[in-house]
């Protein structure tokens, strides 16, 4: 991830036990390593199409490293983390901002107008959202996982969040924002969606 980047291999084997331990942490169901590495696979397949890899893939890995259900800060709290890691590692304090607006960009998957490398970040939020496009067992699996992480909340404050949620994914203008991504994932993740809620209207 940071080789041709860091300068510092001791920063460097602090970042990787600090990213194993926050996702390998008891209350990830879906926030965990299995996710990052499905969304750095994704990263490897579209790699000729970035314009700077290295900080995709450092984005991926700490665009969730803050993951806790009671608060509303995580993206901003992760993107803080990454900039100081990477600035730590040795890269331009430009990198380590746009990795951190790539991380604060997850909460509302949406691009700045007019940003530097907006491709790159297109290509980041759609690895992301990339599960409600797979197959129903796979996306169901994922259903559950998250629930399993908001278990603290009961089904009558957990369900209208999802609902809300899934009803402003179905209605935003695009659920990928790269046309490969758009016609790879896209008619599936609705279907998806759709199936889960009416499965929560009705449950």
């Amino acid at each position: 991830m940071t080789n041709g980047y860091a300068k510092a291999p001791a920063m460097a084997a602090t970042c990787i036990a600090e990213v194993e331990k926050a996702y390998n942490g008891k209350k990830r169901y879906y926030h965990n390593a299995g996710h990052i590495l499905w969304m750095l696979a994704l990263s490897e397949e579209c790699r000729p199409l970035l314009k700077a890899p290295l900080l995709v893939d450092f984005a991926i890995v700490y665009h969730d490293i803050v993951y806790n259900v009671l608060r509303k800060d995580n993206e901003a709290r992760s993107g803080v983390i990454a900039a100081k890691r990477m600035t730590a590692l040795g890269l331009h304090p430009y990198e380590a901002g746009l990795v951190k607006l790539y991380i604060e960009a997850t909460q509302h998957h949406q691009i700045p107008a007019g940003l530097d490398h907006a491709e790159d970040l297109a290509f980041f939020l759609d690895f992301d959202m990339a599960i409600l496009g797979a197959p129903w067992e796979q996306y169901e699996a994922y259903t559950i996982a998250v629930r399993k992480e908001y278990r603290i909340y009961p089904d009558l404050l957990y369900k209208p969040g999802r609902k809300k949620f899934l009803e402003q994914t179905l209605a935003a203008p695009v659920i990928f924002h790269r046309p490969e991504f758009h016609s790879r994932f896209d008619a599936l993740a609705r279907n998806n969606m759709e199936k889960e809620l009416q499965y929560l209207c009705h449950k």
